[in-house]
């Protein structure tokens, strides 16, 4: 074969080449596809959604959705978008359901959801939802008054706390400040918290610090009497008080600390351990007669009086009863007796003249005080 004609067979066999490669070049096309936000480049021949999605292996559930739809013509630079269905364990309030979403993120499956930025999430809204089911608890927001500084804010707030609600108001809470409610209680919506500002303030104080009484035993005295040796001299105390005050109001004055500027002095009493002598039963009635006769009483009225006082004292000069009651006429206190004698503990003179007087001017006469102890055993 000549030179030439070898050098046009292969030119000829040349050109089918390339215009088979250039027509093979033409056929083909280039698709963008964005699965879950991220895109990637796909160089395919195939002219519809789905002939693109099976040459790149990508898989559609039945919860994904895909634009345009599988059926749909492609052209070269089309772009196919595929959103994954992800499956949300929802609690909503405390009621639970498992929900279907297409989206890339707990932000933009709310949004899908109709959940607003006021409402409570468990989880970061920016995570990215994957192949996995994810569990989400939404609260809705509870609308709370709250009181507070003489004024009122209403309040919406998520919580589920009472802290997180105040956080949300944006209102200060101090460290000492006090709530009407527990801090780490869940709100409900419509209730009413009161927040009271607490501070704290100083004072100092000048307060008198009263003496004490020491007691000395006398054996020249008797006992029951009590003397005064030297009398006892309030002190002085320097108080420091914490001041707690309520909404400006104070409501408390505690004590912290105390300094003696001037230390009390104590009084000192003396007190009689001496105790009396006894006149004997027949002396005293012997003194008792001779003070009968003088009134001008005969001898009934002496034998009503033995028979009256040896009921109420046996004619001791010391007899005691718990009531208070003392002496032979049983003076109700004893001490009425001293108007007839400061000796009226020991003396049964000054103790007959007492009871004698007492009976002259309640009933007249001893008998007739006789009588009455006898109907109501007491005169």
């Amino acid at each position: 074969m000549h030179r030439g004609i070898k050098l046009g067979l292969y030119g000829l066999v040349l050109a089918g080449l390339l215009g088979g490669t250039a027509a093979w070049a033409n056929e083909g096309k280039s698709v963008s596809l964005q699965i879950d936000g991220q895109s990637q480049k796909v160089h395919t021949t195939a002219s519809s959604v789905e002939g693109v999605l099976k040459a790149a292996h990508v898989s559609v559930g039945p919860h994904d959705l895909v634009a345009p739809d599988l059926a749909s013509h492609v052209g070269n630079g089309a772009q196919i978008v595929v959103s994954r269905g992800h499956l949300l364990h929802l609690s909503v309030n405390g009621v639970a359901r498992d929900v279907w979403v297409n989206a890339d993120t707990v932000e933009q499956a709310l949004a899908q959801l109709g959940f607003g930025d006021s409402a409570g999430v468990s989880v970061s809204r920016s995570k990215r939802l994957d192949a996995s089911a994810t569990d989400i608890a939404v609260s809705s927001p509870k609308h709370i008054t709250i009181r507070t500084d003489g004024m009122v804010f209403q309040v919406a707030s998520p919580g589920p706390t009472v802290q997180r609600a105040i956080a949300d108001s944006g209102l200060y809470f101090g460290p000492h400040d006090k709530l009407s409610v527990p801090l780490t209680s869940t709100i409900r919506d419509g209730e009413v918290i009161t927040i009271n500002r607490v501070a704290y303030g100083s004072a100092t104080q000048q307060v008198s610090v009263p003496f004490g009484v020491t007691k000395q035993s006398d054996p020249n005295s008797l006992v029951g009497t009590e003397s005064t040796v030297s009398p006892g001299h309030n002190g002085t105390s320097r108080v420091t008080y914490q001041l707690v005050y309520v909404d400006g109001v104070l409501t408390a004055r505690v004590p912290v600390a105390s300094v003696v500027v001037a230390a009390p002095v104590n009084q000192v009493d003396k007190v009689g351990t001496q105790q009396p002598s006894v006149t004997p039963a027949n002396q005293a009635q012997a003194i008792a007669e001779q003070m009968v006769a003088a009134r001008g009483w005969g001898s009934d009225q002496f034998s009503c009086l033995v028979s009256l006082w040896n009921k109420e004292s046996g004619w001791r000069t010391d007899a005691a009863n718990p009531s208070g009651a003392y002496g032979i006429p049983q003076a109700l206190p004893g001490s009425k007796m001293a108007s007839a004698g400061p000796n009226w503990q020991t003396d049964a003179a000054t103790q007959i003249t007492w009871g004698l007087n007492y009976i002259s001017g309640v009933y007249g006469t001893p008998c007739a005080a006789w009588a009455h102890s006898q109907a109501t055993n007491w005169y």
